[in-house]
């Protein structure tokens, strides 16, 4: 395989650039929150404690991110369905290059095998990733538990369809949230607004504002699992994959609104230590997830946390779905979107 005309597109995306009145003032006042640490020696210590202790501070140490390096050479790509990787070939299908919205410049041998490395080795930590900048890490993680008080107070499956505005009205209706601020509500919508394609991330702008909302009566909650689905092709397909594979497949996510990608992916920018590069590779930033208009996730009963691990396409429920000529994924192996590979994410067409 031609590996420099494979994937020959993750330099530039068509995504919302940096916008709003609140972050651009932050931005302008305090400096960008993004930062290029580009040395390995200026990667961030881990924090053992959690979301509950303060973060330690982005301080650097090689020796202490050492382990978390990739491994030399390329390895092998995950299991993925039949035919559903992008191959070289699939870069002259328009629909997959409208789909990411992604140009197509011409790329070295070498940068082809950096971007397969990251999403390959998903959870490492790369010289050219980025970080929030460390003067915003008491923010990252002030905002992020404040988020977590909403979804305690709401409750998981409401907090899914909660749109920004409900949000907002919660803390100001509820002491045991609190009202949140305007240094939180400037950086929710920093955060919202920034463009991806910095962090490596390269697919497209699926809610245009932060306060786009979910219509309740658009979706079914689905029994056992406190996830709701759209009413329609999404609920329709997720009862035939069960009719076709079995009761052991489960709905292990499905309708989120903008507060709740907004909070994955804060909280997955703590457990990162502040590298946004990191998160994004194992979750799609806010705004674009196609969680927000049909895609949803399954998994085995009882496997637990490792639905959402290619320990999924080891499965008996993944073979079965694999076999189905009527599912796709969303991230197959070696895609455009630099994300790793996800076998338990159905797309929507």
């Amino acid at each position: 395989m031609n590996k420099r005309a494979f994937l020959e597109g993750f330099l530039t995306a068509s995504t919302v650039a940096f916008g709003g009145h609140f972050m651009w003032r932050r931005m302008t006042e305090r400096g960008p929150a993004v930062v290029d640490r580009g040395q390995f020696g200026q990667l961030p210590v881990p924090d053992a404690d959690g979301l509950e202790s303060p973060l330690p501070g982005f301080e650097f140490s090689p020796i202490d991110i050492e382990p978390s390096l990739p491994a030399e050479g390329l390895p092998a790509p995950a299991p993925s369905l039949e035919a559903k990787s992008l191959q070289a070939e699939s870069l002259q299908d328009e629909s997959l290059q409208d789909e990411s919205e992604i140009e197509i410049p011409q790329l070295s041998e070498q940068q082809v095998a950096d971007y397969l490395m990251k999403i390959r080795n998903f959870d490492a930590v790369f010289a050219s990733d980025l970080y929030l900048d460390p003067g915003y890490e008491t923010l990252l993680l002030k905002t992020t538990q404040h988020l977590a008080r909403v979804e305690s107070y709401m409750g998981h499956g409401n907090f899914n369809l909660l749109s920004f505005d409900d949000m907002l009205q919660a803390g100001r209706n509820f002491s045991s949230i609190g009202e949140f601020q305007s240094d939180e509500l400037n950086f929710l919508e920093e955060v919202f607004f920034a463009n991806p394609s910095r962090y490596g991330f390269f697919g497209k702008k699926i809610n245009a504002d932060i306060t786009d909302a979910i219509a309740v009566n658009e979706v079914a909650k689905i029994d056992n699992t406190g996830h709701f689905l759209f009413k329609g092709e999404s609920l329709n397909l997720y009862s035939q994959i069960k009719r076709d594979v079995g009761d052991s497949v489960i709905l292990t996510s499905g309708v989120r609104g903008v507060v709740k990608q907004i909070h994955l992916f804060l909280a997955k920018t703590v457990e990162a230590q502040g590298n946004l590069s990191r998160a994004s590779r194992s979750l799609a930033p806010p705004g674009h997830s196609y969680h927000g208009i049909g895609d949803f996730d399954v998994g085995k009963i009882g496997l637990g946390a490792r639905n959402f691990t290619a320990d999924f396409s080891t499965t008996e429920e993944y073979r079965k779905i694999s076999g189905l000529g009527y599912v796709d994924i969303r991230y197959p192996t070696d895609n455009l979107f630099g994300v790793r590979f996800e076998p338990w994410h159905i797309k929507m067409s």
